[in-house]
């Protein structure tokens, strides 16, 4: 057991010294490590924009269904701004998402030209949900105290 172990080390050894004495190794290995960082960042922006869109979809889904139930029920007006409502904060997930894909997109060498888009982007998508946790906000307003609770999941003493 000594043995094999002394031998593993021995190996390890000699395999670090190879890397350190070849000429060009350092740099396929940072190459590697930067094409596995590079595949890396790619998965989990892929992983972000999907998230993002199956929020969006399913809001959307749900929307259509509360709106297409709302036409048989009476009380019209107050059920149609929770249901803007719920769409509204699924929309402002789905934008933290999207912003954050953008974000680790830019992880891996990053360019002048990516950055001024990242900034563009990033910028046009505060705005946006700036706005819309506005809209949400004013439509929380508009609710009555128990409907905020149900949708807000805290309880409230109005």
């Amino acid at each position: 057991m000594l043995a094999s172990q002394c031998n593993l080390y021995r190996a390890i050894a000699m395999n670090c010294y190879f890397w350190s004495t070849s000429p060009g190794t350092a740099f396929n290995v940072v190459q590697w490590a930067e094409g596995l960082l590079h595949h890396v960042v790619v998965a989990v922006k892929v992983f972000l924009e999907g998230t993002a869109i199956s929020i969006i979809v399913i809001a959307a889904i749900r929307t259509l269904l509360k709106f297409l139930r709302s036409k048989k029920s009476s009380g019209h007006q107050e059920h149609w701004v929770i249901v803007r409502l719920d769409l509204g904060l699924a929309l402002a997930l789905s934008l933290e998402f999207l912003l954050a894909a953008d974000v680790v997109s830019t992880a891996v060498s990053p360019s002048w030209d990516e950055l001024g888009k990242l900034a563009t982007v990033t910028g046009i998508r505060t705005f946006l949900n700036f706005f819309l946790h506005q809209e949400v906000d004013q439509l929380e307003t508009k609710t009555h105290p128990h409907e905020r609770k149900v949708i807000r999941g805290k309880k409230t003493d109005f």
